[in-house]
């Protein structure tokens, strides 16, 4: 409950305390504090630590677990390995999982393999496979009841259609607007966020600034501070939207809150990407300069990134090339 409300202070340590001091519990007790070690490595951002924790449990303690706990633990092991730009490993990890949930014929252990299989096409840019298979996560969530993830997944299904060439705007914003409302009742703010930041584009599309903006503020005004992710977002979102509406000046104040925030961040694909973001609208105020070192730093995370993972990162940040800026 604390890490889905975004309170993670000390957290990690009294799950870590548990884990270590009670070595003779149940294996499915066992199991349950392991995932939930690596879920807020994820949710926190320390997606080092989540890796190196998750690889660790995978190795000395998963093979005495319930399968469907394997099945959960692979998955988030991989979606920390794929936001640090590992794709590779990602996709063994999924692969994986995706084997051994046909295997054990768990809907729940399906949902989760397939949602994990629907982020990596996304990242390699193949909407179209991304969709299909966050709608067969979708067909899986909804047989095994999972009432809590299905939001997530609609709020997913409904940014991934963004996407598209001719994205269905209504479609997408009652998508949106269904998991924003389910995931609020549900107080998974953070999760929330990210259906705000979809809405906000849909107006933002349809040259609607003001409702854009009104998305942007809900979206700030329920975020706990904790969840870093989401409130980057937020805030270029929010950057976006004014650049459009010729207001430079209060453009360029809500990028560098954006900026001070990523500057506590450690690498990954997801801080790599945001600084692209942020390049584009510091070029689109006629802050050439600025969007050169966006950029860079861009490039410069990327490059770690791909040094830790011994991977090249997507082409999410590499599209954006110097000669745009």
């Amino acid at each position: 409950m604390k890490a889905q409300q975004g309170v993670f202070t000390g957290l990690l340590d009294e799950l870590e305390e548990l884990f270590g001091k009670n070595p003779k519990i149940r294996s499915s007790s066992r199991a349950l504090l392991g995932n939930e070690i690596v879920r807020v490595c994820h949710r926190s951002g320390n997606l080092g630590i989540g890796t190196q924790r998750g690889e660790e449990l995978l190795r000395d303690f998963s093979k005495h677990w319930p399968d469907v706990e394997v099945v959960e633990l692979l998955c988030q092991v991989a979606s920390c390995h794929f936001l640090r730009g590992d794709t590779d490993r990602a996709e063994e990890l999924i692969s994986r999982a995706l084997e051994l949930a046909e295997k054990c014929k768990s809907p729940k252990s399906l949902a989760q393999s397939y949602w994990q299989l629907s982020s990596l096409s996304a990242g390699r840019g193949n909407m179209p496979m991304s969709i299909s298979q966050n709608q067969e996560a979708r067909n899986w969530a909804n047989l095994a009841e999972m009432n809590r993830i299905l939001p997530i997944l609609n709020s997913n299904a409904a940014a991934l259609r963004l996407e598209l060439r001719d994205p269905d705007l209504d479609h997408i914003h009652e998508l949106a607007e269904a998991a924003y409302l389910e995931l609020t009742a549900q107080n998974d703010p953070g999760a929330a966020t990210y259906a705000c930041v979809t809405l906000s584009e849909v107006e933002l599309r349809r040259s609607n600034y003001e409702g854009a903006l009104q998305h942007v503020a809900k979206g700030l005004s329920e975020l706990p501070a904790d969840i870093p992710g989401p409130r980057i977002s937020l805030y270029i979102q929010k950057a976006k939207i004014l650049a459009r509406t010729g207001d430079y000046v209060q453009s360029e104040s809500q990028a560098k809150i954006a900026v001070e925030i990523m500057r506590e961040m450690e690498p990954s694909k997801f801080l790599a990407t945001s600084w692209g973001h942020l390049a584009r609208v510091f070029v689109e105020i006629g802050l050439a300069d600025r969007g050169v070192f966006a950029y860079e730093q861009a490039l410069q995370i990327a490059g770690v990134v791909r040094e830790e993972s011994e991977d090249r990162i997507d082409g999410e940040v590499q599209s954006f090339t110097a000669n745009q800026i």
